[in-house]
């Protein structure tokens, strides 16, 4: 059978791509990276398996990111997005003190748990991108601050318990014998409640 000139009807349809708004578009890079990320190393990722991922191009994320570390310091910044979610409302719920602070640590590991390797990295500071992520952390830390009470001496106390349980998250993840965060959540609870109990009295009494 002759083919007919300008018959396309054999020829593999190709896929449209869809032109978003940056900030859609920045989203579905970032949820695509989290399905390749997941179980794996983050430095054995590349722009490639995300883009793939997403259906675009390699240059497309390229331009989101910069680089394989600017978009792990995006996605670390996007979860600390959740993790302020969580930790304000145990600052701000009405269950009692006590409970609010076992939240508050019970968040913290948790969180370090669920992105183990990129936590890791990022504890390490081992990405050159490092500095976009702690200028994410601040922030974090002012907004907790506010919500924990409203004099300067609460703001203080706030700031050195959570210095306190990231740093407690991120070292136990490192340590080179396992322990039960269930475990390590009474041991904290015991060491700071001890000393907040008597210091912040318009968040723990």
């Amino acid at each position: 059978m002759a083919t007919v000139a300008g018959d396309h009807r054999n020829e593999v349809p190709r896929r449209a791509r869809t032109r978003l708004d940056p900030e859609r578009r920045r989203e579905q890079l970032l949820d695509a990276a989290e399905q390749v990320f997941a179980g794996r190393d983050p430095l054995d990722v590349t722009f490639e398996q995300v883009a793939d991922a997403a259906g675009v191009s390699r240059a497309l994320v390229y331009n989101y990111f910069g680089d394989r570390f600017g978009l792990i310091a995006a996605l670390y910044q996007r979860w600390t997005v959740e993790l302020d979610r969580e930790l304000t409302e145990a600052l701000t719920s009405a269950d009692p003190p006590d409970e609010r602070l076992r939240r508050m640590i019970r968040s913290h590991l948790d969180f370090a748990d669920r992105h183990a390797d990129v936590v890791a990295l990022v504890a390490a500071d081992a990405t050159p991108a490092h500095q976009e992520v702690e200028q994410a952390r601040r922030r974090h830390l002012d907004r907790l601050a506010e919500a924990w009470g409203p004099t300067p001496q609460d703001q203080l106390v706030a700031r050195g318990v959570l210095a306190l349980l990231e740093q407690v998250s991120f070292d136990r993840l490192a340590m080179a014998e396992a322990l039960d965060p269930r475990a390590v959540e009474d041991l904290v609870f015991a060491l700071v409640w001890s000393g907040v109990g008597g210091t912040a009295p318009s968040l723990f009494h």
